[in-house]
């Protein structure tokens, strides 16, 4: 409430990890950004292999792959002084103290109007290099966390593009708008729990439900209709049409 009547917002923090484990304690940084984006744009893609056979008129696709999130914000860079400056802390960090945002509200309106901006040229060096710098240990670039509201991507930056568009009097930018493109990751063993939690070839467990019917239940299991003898006689069940409410049954895997 304090800080709303203050002015002071939410901003929108990238945290900086060295691995794919995104383990608080491992985080080497938190950037809040200088302006929340205004908007930003997620792309989903689906990707097929395309076929045609000789002679034919059209092209048979074939599912291959589901791509991983991809989004773009748009990060300000001003060293004018009219924007309060981005903040860059050590570790994970998610909120910034209440006075920090209480001085960089009042720095604009306090501001020496007769100082020369300083450039943001450094800025925009140690930004680039918290998202994209590479690791010689791992051989990797960084692992980036997004976190703005409710929104939250593990991702990694595939595409920086910076425009500068206002200069001071000796050509040094003081202002640029960098155009940032990520891509969600997702590590080795999380991709297979994912893949896996509904396929046939694992153990499933469900707990019987008033509308259940058991052969219908099996069916969605196996996507077959055939497996519901097997399933009664791993559960020891005599008649699988008197099922329990609340009764818990073990689909096991298809050998």
């Amino acid at each position: 409430m304090i800080e709303g009547a203050l002015g002071i917002i939410d901003k929108m923090r990238i945290e900086v990890y060295p691995n794919q484990k995104y383990k608080d304690a491992e985080a080497l940084k938190t950037i809040f950004v200088q302006v929340n984006p205004e908007s930003y744009t997620i792309n989903h893609e689906v990707e097929f292999c395309e076929g045609q056979a000789m002679g034919a008129s059209n092209q048979n696709l074939k599912f291959n792959k589901i791509g991983g999130q991809e989004v773009s914000f748009d990060f300000i860079f001003d060293s004018s002084g009219v924007i309060p400056p981005a903040k860059i802390k050590d570790g994970k960090v998610e909120k910034l103290p209440l006075t920090e945002g209480l001085i960089d509200v009042l720095k604009p309106a306090i501001a020496n109007p007769f100082e020369e901006a300083a450039t943001i040229e450094e800025e925009l060096d140690e930004f680039k290099q918290l998202l994209s710098g590479y690791n010689g240990d791992s051989h990797e670039t960084r692992f980036l966390r997004i976190l703005w509201g409710t929104y939250k991507l593990e991702c990694r930056l595939t595409n920086i593009q910076i425009e500068y568009k206002i200069f001071r009097r000796d050509g040094r930018p003081i202002r640029a708008n960098a155009k940032c493109k990520f891509k969600e990751t997702q590590s080795y063993e999380e991709m297979q729990a994912e893949q896996n939690q509904q396929s046939p070839d694992v153990t499933h467990q469900r707990t019987v439900k008033q509308e259940d019917i058991f052969t219908l239940m099996a069916e969605r299991i196996y996507n077959q209709n055939q497996y519901y003898v097997d399933v009664a006689k791993a559960n020891n069940l005599l008649s699988f049409r008197k099922l329990k409410v609340g009764q818990v049954v073990r689909f096991p895997p298809i050998k």
